[in-house]
């Protein structure tokens, strides 16, 4: 069916790199947790949700 690819995917707080270069590709029929404490941007990573 499909894929959902992130590419260069970062994060930063003024100079504060938190989150370096991402790169990640689901494939169809694959299944990926984001896992944090309440409010650290699991849903802003995939508003789908």
């Amino acid at each position: 069916m499909g894929q959902i690819s992130l590419k260069n995917i970062t994060k930063s707080f003024g100079n504060l790199e938190v989150i370096p270069p991402l790169n990640l590709t689901v494939e169809d029929g694959e299944f990926i947790v984001f896992v944090g404490p309440s409010g650290c941007g699991q849903v802003a990573e995939n508003p789908h949700c």
